[in-house]
């Protein structure tokens, strides 16, 4: 058997971003500098195995990873920086923010959808005025993160990061006589991942399938709202959870079966 451990505390800076300059410079965009710092924490295990048994040689190697990624310095005048993705036309989609991983996900949070009229009028402040009254049944559940009472772009959060947590890998290898045998699986785990399949300024672009499982009447959805031509609530044009998909997979990428001819043939 074999065992290989590492762990790692990688450090960097100068990552480039968009500095803010005076507007009597007369420059109509901003140019990007090295400015920026973060730190790569993490640890590295490999465990190996190979033995014959018999005519049979086995070999098996594990591999497993482990990242933690922190955004440590984005500027003296400001705490993070934010990125987009203009075809779908929401604005900020991630956030590069001191504390949280490099460009982690960023907007509102879902806590599930209105079913009827009373969850709505239910949903109050301290005031007791309703947190989202324009809210139809079949609308989203924005988090009031912030506890003001009311939905703003105050309440968007840190939804999760495109960097995954783990990664991992397995090799077996068989050979026996005159063949031999070999399967590689790996997988990633701990990252989301950011559906932007349909653009937002196509309003009779196509929806996937899943949209013939949207909320219709009480009680036939929770995950997938309404559709409405002029969306009111933001349910699709607003940033949130709703546009992440777990990153998690475990997937064989490859498998062969080789046999080995005597020479001379």
């Amino acid at each position: 058997m074999t065992l290989n451990f590492d762990y790692y505390n990688k450090t960097t800076s100068g990552i480039l971003r968009p500095v803010t300059i005076p507007g009597y410079v007369g420059v109509s965009s901003s140019p990007v500098a090295n400015v920026a710092d973060m730190e790569n924490t993490g640890l590295e295990l490999e465990l190996g195995y190979n033995k014959r048994f018999g005519a049979v040689n086995f070999s098996a190697n594990a591999n497993f990873a482990y990242l933690k990624n922190n955004v440590t310095y984005v500027a003296s005048d400001a705490d993070f920086i934010t990125g987009d993705a203009s075809f779908q036309s929401m604005g900020v989609v991630t956030r590069t923010q001191v504390g949280q991983s490099y460009n982690s996900f960023y907007g509102f949070q879902t806590d599930g959808i209105f079913q009827n009229e009373a969850e709505i009028q239910a949903y109050k402040n301290a005031s007791e005025g309703l947190i989202q009254p324009n809210a139809r049944p079949g609308d989203f559940r924005w988090v009031d993160t912030d506890g003001d009472g009311t939905i703003t772009n105050d309440d968007k959060t840190i939804l999760g990061t495109n960097l995954p947590k783990y990664t991992f890998g397995l090799t077996v290898n068989l050979q026996y006589k005159g063949f031999d045998f070999m399967v590689f699986a790996q997988g990633a785990a701990g990252n989301k991942i950011f559906q932007g399949l349909r653009r937002l300024d196509i309003g009779n672009g196509n929806y996937q399938t899943i949209a013939l499982s949207r909320w219709t009447g009480e009680g036939t959805s929770n995950t997938y709202p309404r559709l409405v031509s002029n969306d009111p609530n933001g349910n699709f044009s607003n940033m949130s959870d709703f546009y992440l998909e777990d990153g998690d997979y475990a997937r064989i990428k490859l498998v062969s079966l080789g046999i080995r001819y005597p020479a001379g043939i």
